[in-house]
C-alpha cells in the first residue's frame, strides 16, 4: 500500500476515537464548539491529494460519512455507535486495498480511449495529412491495453510518443504527468541503448559521420568527422529506424537525463527527418558493436567497440551542441562583432498580457524596447542584425509581426489568413469546392529601422509554430536571409490540449490559412511543408563537425557573420 493511504486511514480511525471521546465529553461540558470535531473525519478522508481518489478506498470514504452523521445526533450513544461504525468501515480499506489487484492502478487504457476520442473529433488536419483513425485505433488500442495490464509507466510514454509521431505534426505531443518522470526517464534511457563512445549524424553529402566522439576511440583512428559506412553491417539510418524512439514525440515536465537536456521529437518535414535519421543508431547493439569506417588514409576498416555506458547522456549532449542557440535569455541582445548584433528569440512570448491579446497594439511595449535597443546599437556602429530562432518553441503570431515590422522594408506585408468558424454546424466553414472559407488577412507595416542593413535569421528543425511563421515571412522579405542546417519544423496551426489522468496531449485544433487559401505551412501526405524552401542550407560536414564538437564553436552563428562580412 501507498504510505499516504496508510497514514490517512490510520488518521481517520484515530479521528473516530476522538469522536467517541467527544460524544461523552460534550454531554458534560455543553458547547456548540464540540460539533466542529465531526468535520474531522470527512476532511481527513477527502481524496484531494497527489494520488487522487481510489476505488479501493471507498470503505474509508463511507466510514467518514457514517462518522459525520454524528454531527446531527443529540444522544451520546448514537454518536458513539456512528463513530464505531465509521472506524470499522475505515479499517476495511486495509484488506480491500491489499487484495485488489487494481489498487492504485493507472488507467492507461482509459487514457487512450479519452485522448484518442478527443483528437479524432477535434484534430483539424485529418484530411490534409490523410489520417486513418480506424487503423490507428486498431494498431494502438491493443498496445495500450497490454500496457494497462502490465502497468508499465515508461512504456506508456514511449508508445504515446510513437502515436504522436504518426501525425508528422510538431503540435501533436504527449506530456506525461510529473509523478511519472522517474519511470519514464528510466525507460527512455533503456530505449536509447548503449554508449559506444560516439554519435552518428547524416551529412549534407549523404555520408554518415561520427560526432561527439569519446577520446578512447582515438586508438582506432575514429574522431569527430570520421565517415561511418556501417553499424553492425547495416547503414546507420536503417539501424536508427529500429529504435523504439524513432519518429516519436515526447515532452516532459523534467527534460533532464543526468547532465543533458533531453527531448525526443519527430519531424513533420521529411527533409528534417533525413538530417536526424542516424541519431539513434549509435545506441543500438549489445555489449559490443562492429563499426565500419573510413580511416584517415582512405581505407575502409572495421573495429569492435565495447559498451562504455548509457547512450542517453551522449545523445542529450549531442542534441545540445547541435540545437542550442546563443546562450542568452529570450528577447535579449548580444553584440557579436563591431557591426553586428544578435537578437535571441527562444519563444514567441513577451508577457502574459500581450500573449492573450489579439489587439494590433498588444506588442507596442515590446516593439518600443526593441526599437530603442536597435537605435542604440546603430549609434555604436551596428549595421546588421542576426535573429536566432533555434529551438524556438513558438507562441503568438502577433509577436512575430511585431518583431518583423521593425526590420521589414517599408510598406504593408502579409502574415496569415484566419479561417472562418461555422458556429451553426460547429466546424470550419467550407466553400462549394471543399476549400476553407477565408476570413481576415493579418498584415503588418514595415519600418526598415536598419535602412540598408541586412538581417540573417538562424533556424533549426525545432523552430516550430510561430517560429515557422516567422521563417516563412522572413523568406519573402528582400532584406532578410534565413539559414540553418535544416529548415524549420513545419507546423503552424493553432493548438489545443486535452488532459487525462496520466498525461496530456496537444494537437492542432484551429485552421490557419495561407494567402491562397491553402493550409499554411503544415505538410500533407507528401511530408513537405510549405516553408523552408527559401532557407539557405548550411553544409553539415567535416568543417561544421570539427567546429561544433572539437572547438565548441557556434558554427551557424559564425556562418551568419561571414555572410554579413561579404
Amino acid at each position: 500500500m501507498k504510505l499516504w493511504d496508510i497514514i490517512r486511514i490510520c488518521a481517520c480511525i484515530v479521528s473516530c476515537g476522538v469522536l467517541w471521546w467527544a460524544a461523552g465529553r460534550s454531554e458534560k461540558i455543553k458547547s456548540p464548539k464540540w460539533r466542529r470535531l465531526w468535520l474531522l473525519a470527512p476532511l481527513l478522508a477527502l481524496p484531494i491529494d497527489k494520488l487522487g481518489p481510489e476505488l479501493s478506498m471507498i470503505p474509508l470514504y463511507i466510514g467518514a460519512v457514517v462518522a459525520f452523521f454524528g454531527f446531527f445526533m443529540q444522544k451520546k450513544q448514537a454518536k458513539r455507535v456512528l463513530a464505531l461504525a465509521g472506524a470499522v468501515c475505515m479499517a476495511l480499506s486495509f484488506p480491500v486495498c491489499l487484495l485488489n489487484p487494481r489498487y492504485r492502478a493507472r488507467d492507461f487504457k482509459g487514457d487512450f480511449e479519452k485522448l484518442y476520442g478527443c483528437m479524432r473529433e477535434h484534430y483539424v488536419l485529418t484530411e490534409h495529412k490523410g489520417i486513418d483513425w480506424d487503423a490507428l485505433y486498431d494498431e494502438y488500442q491493443p498496445i495500450f491495453a497490454d500496457i494497462d495490464k502490465r502497468q508499465d509507466v515508461g512504456a506508456n510514454a514511449i508508445v504515446w510518443g510513437r502515436f504522436c509521431g504518426e501525425f508528422h505534426d510538431g503540435h501533436v505531443n504527449y506530456v506525461y504527468s510529473k509523478d511519472a518522470v522517474g519511470d519514464v526517464n528510466k525507460a527512455l534511457k533503456e530505449a536509447l541503448g548503449n554508449d559506444y563512445g560516439l554519435a552518428v549524424m547524416h551529412c549534407t553529402d549523404g555520408s554518415f559521420a561520427a560526432v561527439n566522439v569519446d577520446d578512447s576511440l582515438a586508438a582506432y583512428g575514429i574522431h569527430n568527422g570520421t565517415v561511418i559506412t556501417a553499424w553492425d553491417g547495416k547503414a546507420p539510418d536503417e539501424v536508427s529506424k529500429s529504435s523504439p524512439l524513432y519518429d516519436c514525440n515526447i515532452f516532459s515536465y523534467n527534460e533532464e537525463i543526468e547532465e543533458g537536456n533531453f527531448e525526443i521529437a519527430s519531424f513533420p518535414d521529411i527533409d528534417n527527418e533525413v538530417f536526424w535519421s542516424a541519431i539513434f543508431a549509435a545506441g543500438i547493439g549489445g555489449d559490443s558493436v562492429e563499426v565500419t569506417y573510413i580511416a584517415d588514409d582512405g581505407s575502409e576498416q572495421t573495429a569492435r567497440l565495447s559498451r562504455i555506458g548509457d547512450y542517453a547522456e551522449r545523445f542529450a549532449d549531442t542534441l545540445k551542441k547541435l540545437n542550442n542557440g546563443v546562450n542568452i535569455g529570450n528577447l535579449q541582445w548580444k553584440k557579436v562583432s563591431d557591426t553586428v548584433a544578435c537578437l535571441r528569440i527562444k519563444g514567441m512570448s513577451f508577457d502574459s498580457k500581450s500573449y492573450d491579446s489579439a489587439d494590433d497594439d498588444a506588442y507596442d511595449e515590446m516593439k518600443y524596447e526593441l526599437r530603442e535597443t536597435i537605435l542604440r546599437y546603430q549609434s555604436e556602429g551596428v549595421k546588421d542584425v542576426i535573429i536566432d530562432l533555434r529551438s524556438n518553441g513558438g507562441g503568438s503570431p502577433h509577436m512575430v509581426n511585431g518583431v518583423l515590422s521593425l526590420f521589414a522594408p517599408k510598406g504593408e506585408h502579409y502574415s496569415l489568413t484566419n479561417a472562418v468558424w461555422d458556429r451553426e454546424n460547429s466546424c470550419w466553414a467550407r466553400n462549394e469546392d471543399g476549400s476553407y472559407v477565408r476570413g481576415d488577412d493579418i498584415t503588418y507595416q514595415g519600418e526598415q529601422l536598419l535602412g540598408d542593413g541586412r538581417v540573417i535569421v538562424i533556424v533549426n528543425s525545432q523552430s516550430v509554430s510561430a517560429a515557422d511563421m516567422m521563417t516563412k515571412e522572413a523568406e519573402s522579405l528582400d532584406n532578410m536571409t534565413v539559414i540553418g542546417f535544416t529548415g524549420p519544423n513545419g507546423s503552424s496551426q493553432a493548438v489545443g490540449m486535452k488532459s487525462a489522468r496520466n498525461g496530456s496531449i496537444s494537437f492542432s485544433n484551429c485552421i490557419v490559412l495561407d494567402n491562397d487559401g491553402s493550409i499554411m505551412i503544415d505538410s500533407g501526405t507528401d511530408r513537405q511543408s510549405s516553408n523552408g524552401d527559401g532557407v539557405q542550407i548550411v553544409e553539415f560536414g567535416s568543417e561544421a563537425i570539427s567546429a561544433l564538437f572539437d572547438s565548441g564553436e557556434d558554427y551557424l552563428l559564425n556562418t551568419a557573420l561571414e555572410m554579413l562580412e561579404h
